[in-house]
């Protein structure tokens, strides 16, 4: 990413110039951040005096009640008691009731007729008692409502130590604006920031703190999930803001909690406004200067380098080291360019003579190849000839032996150097042409009484694995032929060489090498020819070959004798010729033309 020079100038020119743009991001988000922070302050004031209000008002209506209780009412007072408890709450009971001991109402005080209906339903729903004629539960419960949550209270009367009866009373949790009189406190709730107070209960509904304004706004769906989470956890606090609009969600009483909702005000949409103009002044100007410094950077840095690099790479390809720099570029490319000029031109005289060395050397070790193989091949004549003054049957066929192995050796030098510059062994032509050595040496023909089947791969092994690969198929073929078809017998001799289809993680490329022949076996070889064991330095030789090329053997007397070996064949390395013909003629990678860099070239 960071290769070209283009890019790199590009990153120097970030990194001086993004601190300076972060600073003044940071600069224009705190100051919106303290305008934002306003609205979060401001409803969270709402709230809190709204649940003092609603604190201050139960606070009264307990206070209200034990006086009651205190005072002895009875049934003849209790309608006045009522009355006047109704009145100083501003009409704020839906119902006030006094029963006897068992919780049988005795004086019901009604709604007021300035009450809506709604709001407070009849007095036989809101203050049924237990079903089963239960006592009435001391305390105070909510009660979902229709326009809102309501709350009865239980104040039990006490005469002598026991319960002589109970005053239940109804209210509504919120206040209806036009039962407030003029100058009260609750009145201003909401009206100065546009705020919106709401109740919320346990399972999710939401209604209007003040009941006789019913107008519920539509929450959006993100929100509304979030507050049912919140009451679903239990949560006593929560503050967002969401689109513009602060929440701040705080437990009331009891299951229901208290919503406010403020909106952006102008000052903060200001704010906002101001934030991302000089956020765009800030990215626009930072985009400018990148592409005023990218454009000159180019012109007078990257471009010329670009053409410098260009002409290494023509020059590497054959073409004369032709720069074409103007005088407009820095003295330090001048001076860079002179250089490569004067380098390239050394460079070509290297070259040329480290051709012709490459060449002669070429030539120093097929002629070396040649003569070993000559050397081996006379070697091979001689003990052939020795062997045949030699009377002893055991000792010519032991010189016979030495001869096929030499042979074989001659014939490996002749393919260990290939004309496509690895130093390998072509394993499929080398064994074709060792068999017939093989079958020849023991004036027999490959398509007569004995038969030869060569399945083999292409494959390429190194030297080291080349010698005990050809020993060991000398030592089987040889085997075989002597000793598998006793008495004119016909049969197959077989090789095969063939790639492994999913080999383990471990042994890639594993190749299976597979030989032997449908004679009569290496026991039976033993029974019949007593004079010539079959498990001695021939057997002994196959097993230290397969050692030597870490092969795993296995040897198969099942209808004749076969010798299984499973081998990773060594990468063939490069000749010391190809290497540096690599060295001379190879021609750069696309990332490292397409880079512009000199060094590179």
């Amino acid at each position: 990413m960071f290769d070209t020079v283009g890019a790199r100038v590009m990153a120097l020119i970030v990194a001086t110039t993004l601190p300076l743009a972060t600073i003044a991001g940071l600069l224009a988000w705190h100051s919106y951040q303290e305008n934002v922070g306003n609205a979060l302050a401001r409803t969270e004031r709402d709230a809190q005096a709204a649940l003092s209000e609603l604190s201050s008002d139960l606070d009264q209506t307990h206070s209200v009640l034990d006086m009651l209780a205190d005072r002895d009412i009875t049934a003849e007072t209790a309608l006045r008691e009522f009355g006047l408890v109704q009145t100083i709450s501003q009409h704020h009971y839906c119902s006030l009731m006094l029963t006897d001991a068992q919780g049988h109402p005795s004086v019901v005080l009604p709604p007021p007729s300035s009450q809506d209906p709604a709001i407070c339903p009849s007095g036989q729903l809101l203050t049924t008692l237990n079903q089963n004629g239960a006592r009435p539960n001391i305390g105070v419960d909510v009660i979902k409502g229709g326009r809102g949550p309501l709350i009865r209270f239980v104040v039990p009367l006490m005469n002598q130590g026991t319960i002589a009866g109970y005053i239940i009373a109804v209210r509504t949790l919120g206040w209806q604006r036009s039962h407030l009189p003029a100058g009260d406190g609750r009145l201003l709730l909401g009206v100065n920031d546009n705020a919106r107070n709401l109740l919320m209960m346990g399972d999710g509904s939401i209604f209007s703190l003040f009941p006789d304004r019913p107008n519920i706004p539509e929450l959006p769906t993100a929100v509304h999930d979030r507050l049912k989470r919140d009451i679903a956890n239990h949560a006593l606090h929560d503050s967002f803001t969401f689109h513009g609009t602060t929440y701040v969600l705080q437990n009331a009483y009891g299951p229901v909690s208290l919503l406010v909702a403020t909106e952006r005000t102008h000052e903060e949409s200001r704010a906002l406004n101001i934030f991302l103009i000089r956020v765009g002044l800030i990215a626009t100007l930072l985009v400018l200067e990148l592409l005023i410094v990218a454009w000159a950077a180019r012109t007078f840095l990257v471009e010329p380098l670009e053409r410098l690099a260009l002409a290494v790479a023509d020059w590497r390809r054959g073409a004369p080291f032709d720069p074409r720099i103007n005088r407009s570029i820095p003295l330090e490319i001048r001076h860079l360019e002179r250089a490569f000029l004067r380098a390239t031109r050394r460079l070509t005289r290297h070259e040329r003579a480290l051709e012709k060395s490459a060449h002669h050397q070429d030539m120093l070790i097929r002629e070396i190849h040649h003569r070993v193989k000559n050397n081996l091949q006379v070697i091979a004549s001689l003990l052939n000839l020795q062997a045949s003054r030699i009377r002893s049957h055991e000792a010519r066929e032991e010189f016979r032996l030495v001869r096929d192995r030499v042979r074989a050796l001659a014939t490996l030098h002749r393919y260990l150097y290939s004309e496509n510059g690895l130093s390998a062994l072509d394993v499929q032509s080398f064994l074709e042409e060792l068999c017939s050595i093989l079958f020849s040496a023991h004036s027999m023909n490959t398509q007569t009484r004995i038969r030869l089947e060569l399945d083999i791969e292409h494959v390429l092994i190194s030297p080291d694995q080349a010698v005990p690969v050809a020993l060991i198929v000398t030592e089987v073929v040889s085997n075989a032929l002597r000793y598998a078809f006793p008495e004119n017998r016909s049969g197959v001799v077989r090789i095969s060489l063939h790639r492994v289809k999913n080999p383990p993680a471990d042994k890639s490329g594993l190749v299976e090498f597979e030989l032997g022949d449908d004679g009569i076996g290496l026991e039976a070889s033993r029974a019949t020819e007593s004079r010539n064991r079959r498990e001695g330095i021939g057997i002994q030789l196959i097993r230290g070959f397969a050692r030597q090329i870490n092969a795993d053997l296995l040897i198969s007397n099942e209808d004749g004798t076969w010798y299984n070996m499973k081998f990773v064949p060594a990468d063939p390395s490069p000749t010391a010729v190809a290497i540096a013909h690599k060295a001379i003629h190879s021609e750069e990678s696309p990332s490292s033309a397409g880079s512009g860099s000199p060094s590179d070239s």
